[in-house]
């Protein structure tokens, strides 16, 4: 069989079974025996870390409130319970979202002033042979902005949390203390973060294996929950010790 300009045909049934190795190797098939075993793989992972991170917060503080982890003192109900808990999230939402801006402006305004004199310096080490034991010292070099600003992020970030989870307790009466100074807000802080981080990946690994408009429905109603009934009840334990004298 001969086409009309001049060359041979392709088979039909080359050109079917062509067509079909090709949807097969490309197609959910593909899908499901490579880029679903990544996922699996990769969600594996991050339940291990979530998992052992859980673990990890919930000994130290068994060492504390033995029993009595999540107990909230004074009882709430469950409508008092969200109001509080949202008192606390929306201005820790509200404050880490202007602070992270923040920080992006703070960030290129430091790239952009110290990009110059680290490149003059890296490129007087190489020049000068101080880099031939050791030649990712200037690349490790350009990389300390990046660093410093990680750093003073997460620094910041604690007493932040510390200071807006305090704000909205003070709001419903729930902390009397006058003075909250730095050191009890980082706790508070840190208190809020190691509680809340595991259960955010925790729950990110368990919704991702459902369809995408119920993941985000369950995401949240897990978030919330988790929220209202394991951190609040762990930052109003932190607030508690911290009100105490002494």
């Amino acid at each position: 069989m001969v086409a009309n300009d001049g060359t041979r045909a392709v088979d039909p049934s080359q050109y079917i079974a062509q067509h079909l190795q090709h949807f097969t190797g490309s197609g959910p098939s593909a899908f499901a025996a490579g880029d679903y075993a990544r996922t699996f793989v990769w969600s594996t992972n991050g339940l291990v870390v979530a998992v052992v991170l859980l673990v990890v917060v919930t000994g130290l503080a068994a060492l504390t409130d033995r029993g009595s982890l999540f107990r909230l003192n004074p009882v709430m109900g469950f409508g008092k319970r969200l109001y509080v808990w949202w008192s606390c999230a929306w201005r820790q939402w509200f404050a880490s979202t202007l602070f992270f801006f923040t920080g992006v402006i703070a960030f290129h305004s430091l790239v952009a002033k110290a990009t110059l004199p680290l490149m003059g310096f890296t490129t007087h080490l190489i020049t000068s042979g101080a880099t031939r034991t050791s030649p990712a010292w200037p690349f490790a070099l350009m990389e300390i902005p990046v660093v410093l600003a990680i750093l003073i992020y997460l620094l910041l970030s604690l007493p932040l949390a510390g200071y807006m989870v305090r704000s909205g307790l003070v709001a419903h009466a729930i902390s009397e203390t006058e003075r909250f100074g730095l050191w009890r807000a980082t706790l508070l802080g840190v208190t809020t973060y190691a509680w809340s981080i595991p259960g955010g990946l925790l729950i990110a690994e368990l919704a991702i294996w459902f369809p995408h408009h119920v993941a985000e429905m369950l995401r949240g109603l897990c978030l919330v929950a988790w929220g209202m009934y394991i951190v609040l009840p762990r930052q109003l334990r932190r607030m508690t010790r911290l009100d105490q004298p002494g």
